[in-house]
């Protein structure tokens, strides 16, 4: 007798699937990732590469723990099984699509972090396919419509069954260029229980049959097809048929008898004989006998020589044919040549374009250029909310800006990054219209809602400069000298700020000639480049006639001076003036004070 065989049994951890069952669900998502490989090198274009890499069963729990943190996780409802599954995509295929997608080479940045609004928008449009993908690899098991429920990127925020239920997981093993990973589809046990008896090879594959013979006998039964009825001619020489002229007689010895052949393709089917009909109804023939197969052979035997002839015909026939569709191909892909050139002239027409703000609804390339609806009062919003975006999608959006806006947001943009972004720019390759529409869409959104600007700027420092110039100078003096305790940079700010380089014409001239007097003629000349001439011919009028005149000397002989260069030299001569008021040498008053 044979001894019996014990295999170890874990009730914590049950096995729900047979051997069978999971063979089955190796052999639909074999199709599934055939299926991918289409899709994601057409939409990458470029080279991708998918397979199945094994079918388990675990725990939920195990799952969760054998994914990174963060991933690209989309949970799926399996619409018509009732419950949900989990799509996941390892970060280092997620960086390479986006790479690729902004325009990139498809490299793996080997970043991980959260996925941005823009990124996550753009990637739930690759997952959408997949789940198309999905549904047409399980057509032969069930009608199953998946749907995108929600996305996630913590493991713990997808726990869509409890922890100890068992999942079936497909591992698919993808590489996007030179980056290398993982994607996941985990079926919870829950979920696909309705199904279980069908997943098994023997139901697959009739079903495969089934859907095949329906699609192909209906396909193939109702092809039409081209048929002739011929009368066979008396036999004739080779000479004979090459003299043949229009008028001549040729003998038909089965005419009288009605005898005819049934044609298809030019091979005879079927030997027919007529029925007598009445004058003016129409002949009407009878099958007699069955010319498929050894009959044809016979009758090929039996026409040797017209048969060489008309094959002759046919070859020179079908070589013109053959001429002609190369002629026309080659016609068509000049036409659609010419067409893309045109498209890209086009667009590249738009783009130098420098259009106003349209609607962001206005299709790409129709009116307008891609990020037009982003205008030069953007950049400070329009840079904080991308610098912390891929850097291929930074170089994506800077490419398509006006150079004004792109030298702004670039030079807002975190200073590691910004030869990144540089090299990006030179390297970017084409893009996807409908990526470029989608990105501008969220930008846009977000940039809407974003109003930080239009909050803060009733406030800043120039609110501020202006409550104080109205205030009592005891105020003005305990403000400003507590901000110096706390904030010095700010309280210096606003000392500027109150006293600006043309308010020294608010001095009287007696103080005007103590400051003058301390200034170097260098700095007076150079600060008052940039002002009018009220301000120089009050200068003039507090120095001496000697002074005036070097000073207007040296006004004249001053070349093109930076502006820079001028609020410096009007900076020392208001620090002048605060440090000889703060001394009690002179006093600044304001418009509405009266000095005595």
């Amino acid at each position: 007798m044979e001894p019996s065989r014990v295999k170890p049994y874990d009730f914590t951890r049950p096995d729900k699937f047979s051997k069978d069952q999971i063979m089955t669900m190796s052999i639909m998502h074999e199709m599934y990732a055939r299926q991918v490989t289409t899709t994601l090198s057409s939409l990458l274009v470029g080279m991708v590469h998918v397979h199945v890499a094994s079918v388990d069963q675990l725990t939920y729990e195990e799952f969760c723990r054998s994914i990174p943190n963060p991933t690209t996780l989309a949970i799926m409802e399996m619409d018509p099984l009732k419950g949900a599954a989990v799509l996941e995509i390892d970060p280092s295929l997620t960086n390479a699509m986006l790479d690729r997608l902004f325009g990139g080479p498809g490299n793996d940045t080997g970043a991980r972090r959260e996925l941005t609004d823009i990124e996550s928008s753009v990637v739930e449009g690759v997952i959408l396919r997949l789940l198309t993908n999905l549904r047409d690899a399980w057509k032969v098991m069930l009608d199953l419509r998946p749907r995108l429920a929600a996305m996630e990127t913590n493991p713990s925020f997808a726990q869509i069954v409890p922890p100890m239920e068992m999942v079936i997981l497909v591992t698919l093993e993808a590489a996007i260029g030179d980056a290398r990973g993982m994607i996941n589809l985990c079926f919870p046990y829950l979920t696909i229980e309705p199904i279980i008896p069908l997943l098994s090879a023997r139901y697959l594959y009739s079903s495969m049959r089934r859907t095949n013979g329906k699609v192909l006998a209906p396909t193939a039964l109702s092809l039409p097809m081209t048929v002739e009825i011929c009368y066979e001619a008396e036999p004739l020489s080779l000479s004979a048929l090459q003299g043949m002229r229009k008028g001549m007689r040729i003998g038909l010895p089965g005419y009288g008898e009605g005898a005819a052949l049934l044609q298809s393709g030019g091979m005879p089917v079927q030997r027919l004989a007529a029925l007598r009909a009445r004058r003016g109804q129409r002949t009407v023939y009878r099958v007699t006998e069955s010319r498929i197969g050894k009959d044809i052979e016979s009758l090929r035997a039996e026409n040797t020589p017209q048969r060489a002839v008309h094959d002759e015909l046919r070859g020179a026939v079908r070589s013109l044919s053959e001429d002609l569709g190369t002629a026309v191909k080659s016609i068509n892909e000049s036409i659609q040549g010419l067409a893309r050139k045109q498209e890209d002239i086009t667009e590249e027409l738009i783009l130098q374009s420098a259009n106003d703000r349209v609607e962001p609804g206005t299709p790409l390339g129709k009116h307008r250029r891609p990020f037009g609806t982003l205008g030069i009062d953007d950049c400070d919003a329009l840079a904080g909310f991308i610098g912390r975006e891929h850097p291929q999608l930074i170089a994506l959006v800077l490419s398509h800006l006006e150079p004004g806006l792109a030298a702004c947001v670039l030079s807002r943009t975190p200073e590691e990054i910004q030869a990144d972004v540089a090299e990006r720019v030179c390297s970017i390759g084409r893009v996807s219209p409908e990526i470029l529409q989608e990105v501008e869409r969220v930008m846009d959104k977000k940039l809407s809602l974003s109003s930080s600007e239009k909050l803060t700027s009733a406030g800043g420092i120039r609110s501020i400069v202006e409550i104080l110039n109205v205030a009592s100078r005891g105020v003005e003096k305990r403000i400003v000298e507590s901000l110096g305790k706390t904030n010095p940079s700010m309280a210096e700010e606003i000392k500027k700020r109150m006293f600006v380089f043309e308010d020294i014409v608010l001095l009287d001239r007696q103080a005007v000639s103590l400051v003058l007097g301390e200034t170097p003629i260098e700095d007076l000349a150079v600060a008052l480049k940039t002002t009018d001439q009220k301000v120089r011919s009050f200068i003039g009028e507090c120095l001496s006639r000697e002074a005036a005149g070097s000073l207007t000397a040296r006004l004249e002989s001053l070349g093109r001076t930076r502006l820079a260069d001028v609020d410096a030299a009007q900076q020392r001569i208001i620090a002048l003036v605060r440090r000889m008021e703060e001394e009690g040498r002179i006093v600044v008053a304001r418009p509405d004070e009266t000095v005595v």
